[in-house]
């Protein structure tokens, strides 16, 4: 026993042995899903705060464009898939946003948008298009998304 024991501390005795190796592995994967379970609510709040900051831009460029094309109300651009490429301020906007001259529909800037909250939608308001609204009062809003929607935080209302 005491050859063992010798044997033991001196170092002799290398490796891991099966049963060592499991335990290790099973307990690193335990850990791996206790972070995982905490991290992942995260990500889609990380998406939506990027996707509101896309929003905010469109918001500013949007807003610069009226103020260009002096238009007083009932105005209302759509980026995306279906944008009216006649429209002075719909082009204006992708100006503003530094959309490249290929990109004339605004898909560079509907391509950021991640979060689920975004890309859900239909009919005006589709899947990935972002829609730019001035009413008859002066008042500007952007939205993006359908019925959950993501809407640009310079609003007023």
């Amino acid at each position: 026993m005491k050859n063992k024991i010798q044997k033991y501390l001196s170092g002799e005795r290398e490796g891991f042995s099966l049963v060592e190796l499991i335990i290790v592995i099973a307990i690193m994967a335990i850990l791996i899903g206790i972070i995982a379970l905490a991290v992942i609510p995260y990500l889609e709040k990380s998406r939506v705060s990027k996707d509101q900051q896309t929003i905010d831009s469109v918001y500013g460029a949007f807003q610069s464009a009226v103020a260009e094309c002096q238009v007083t109300g009932g105005k209302t651009v759509t980026l995306g898939g279906n944008t009216d490429l006649t429209d002075k301020v719909a082009l204006k906007t992708l100006e503003n946003l530094g959309c490249p001259d290929s990109d004339k529909r605004g898909t560079s800037v509907t391509n950021k948008l991640e979060s689920k909250k975004a890309k859900a939608g239909s009919g005006e308001t589709g899947a990935g298009t972002i829609v730019c609204t001035l009413t008859d009062d002066g008042k500007i809003t952007v939205v993006a998304g359908g019925d959950s929607t993501i809407k640009s935080s310079n609003r007023t209302e």
